[in-house]
């Protein structure tokens, strides 16, 4: 219910005339508008941010009175989109009649408008095809991305729950979204949205201040919470963060680049009445250079120390299960998480890393047995202090649904009824050689067909792709790249 891109979809609907969107929210069975049953409506579009979500769209269908098979007299049209869809939608293919591949303002009046054109639009889904950004199964698509941020969808009207029951508190606080930019320029070889949704992209300073101030009228709220891939890489953060508190917003992010804090930043955040400075290491020198992630020691040591000095609280995320990490990599690690919690409040994240889709470690496998010895090793080392350690077992999950082809349907489909054992996913689980045909060929997103090779075998030789904001452009998109 937090998600500035549900906010987005249900705005961009309903500013339509002919169009009216309610909204559902697993597990509950009926709109939160009308209490209706998903079976009362024409269209049901989720919007899928992790993978092991993919079960609740099973169930939500069930209790909605829906058949979740796809195909033939189940009434509504049913589509997906979000992250885990747009980079590979074959796993949830026997369920979805369409997908929407990228970001949805570009494709839901077409969508929309194609299909009240229809008399059977699950017997015309041909129709759906031509639609640039859209995925109808075993055709190709092509994703689709907003140009030009200051003509993006930026709800004002947004809605914040409100009730007594704590299990509805927004996981973002009752804050305004404020969507500062899309895409990253980063680079990091782990991280799926920064390869599937570049170039970087922002909204203008001008019109920021413009949604924000129109947002405060609208709900009142006098709390801000700035959304992007990489909100604290926008080129004017300190701006941006100092007009925000003149106008009289306390202003926070879910996340901030260990890069782009300044001491300016963190004064400018602290006034506005940030508690807690969420930071992502993710590991050692050696591991996060392989990774394209080359933050010093020195950096991290740096920024730590001045969000303590500053009354905040620090939360850090590590990944365990790099390619090529050794135990002697995870002593190095442990002793470097030491080190930080010697600096104050710090509590620390440590989950597994998963392979996913579009990125250079999309042929890697996932080895569940070494995962448990890594996690174990390392929950030991680190006895005592505040640390909280990833599932092995979701992870590996996470990876059959997000490498897997249509064959993983089947075992969706058997995981919701609860008839899957560990032993199905450790089966389905496997690596794939360079060259192999990989289920999500036929998702274009936008890629060069050759960089994400090129990034593999640089991750292979510990060699970095300078950050192109920085550097120079290399080129890793089919078209010219205007940010």
């Amino acid at each position: 219910m937090s998600s500035l891109g549900y906010h987005i979809i249900y705005d961009f609907l309903n500013s339509r005339e002919d169009t009216w969107c309610e909204r559902f929210i697993y597990p509950y069975r009926g709109s939160f508008e009308s209490s209706s049953l998903l079976r009362d409506f024409d269209i049901i579009s989720f919007t899928i941010h992790y993978e092991e979500d993919y079960f609740k769209v099973l169930e939500m269908l069930h209790r909605g009175g829906i058949d979740p098979h796809r195909g033939g007299g189940r009434g509504p049209l049913v589509i997906a989109g979000g992250p885990t869809v747009t980079a590979n939608p074959l796993p949830l293919a026997d369920f979805v009649d369409l997908f929407v591949i990228g970001e949805a303002e570009p494709v839901l009046d077409d969508v929309v408008d194609v299909f009240m054109g229809l008399d059977d639009p699950r017997g015309g889904l041909d129709e759906f095809k031509e639609i640039k950004g859209v995925y109808v199964p075993d055709n190709p698509a092509e994703r689709v991305i907003v140009e030009d941020m200051d003509r993006a969808c930026h709800p004002v009207r947004q809605i914040v729950s409100e009730s007594d029951d704590p299990s509805f508190e927004p996981a973002l606080g009752h804050s305004f979204l404020l969507g500062v930019s899309r895409g990253c320029v980063r680079g990091c070889r782990f991280c799926m949205s920064g390869y599937l949704y570049r170039p970087k992209r922002e909204t203008s300073l001008g019109r920021l201040f413009n949604i924000a101030e129109r947002g405060k009228k609208a709900t009142g709220l006098d709390s801000i919470s700035l959304i992007g891939a990489a909100a604290s890489d926008y080129s004017r953060i300190d701006k941006l963060c100092e007009g925000l508190v003149d106008m009289g917003f306390r202003v926070s992010m879910p996340s901030l680049r260990i890069e782009s804090v300044t001491e300016n930043l963190l004064d400018v955040l602290a006034e506005g009445g940030l508690k807690t400075v969420t930071l992502a290491p993710e590991s050692t020198w050696e591991i996060r250079k392989r990774l394209n992630k080359p933050i010093t020691d020195d950096k991290i040591f740096k920024v730590t120390r001045m969000a303590v000095n500053k009354g905040l609280s620090v939360k850090m995320y590590f990944l365990v299960g790099a390619p090529g990490e050794t135990l002697n990599d995870l002593k190095k690690l442990a002793d470097f998480i030491k080190a930080l919690s010697r600096l104050g409040p710090v509590k620390f994240s440590i989950n597994p890393l998963v392979p996913k889709p579009h990125t250079p470690l999309q042929w890697e496998a996932f080895n569940l047995d070494e995962m448990k010895t890594k996690m174990s090793f390392l929950k030991t080392k680190l006895r005592g202090l505040p640390v909280k350690m990833g599932s092995p077992r979701s992870a590996l999950i996470q990876h059959v649904l997000s490498t897997g082809g249509p064959e993983v349907s089947k075992l969706i489909e058997e995981a919701w009824q609860g008839k899957t054992t560990l032993r199905d996913w450790k089966l389905k689980s496997r690596g794939r050689e360079p060259g192999e045909e990989l289920p999500w060929s036929k998702i274009d997103v936008g890629l060069r067909d050759d960089f994400i090779m090129e990034e593999h075998l640089k991750m292979k030789e510990d060699k970095l792709t300078p950050y192109c904001e920085y550097d120079s452009c290399y080129k890793c998109l089919k078209r010219t790249c205007k940010s």
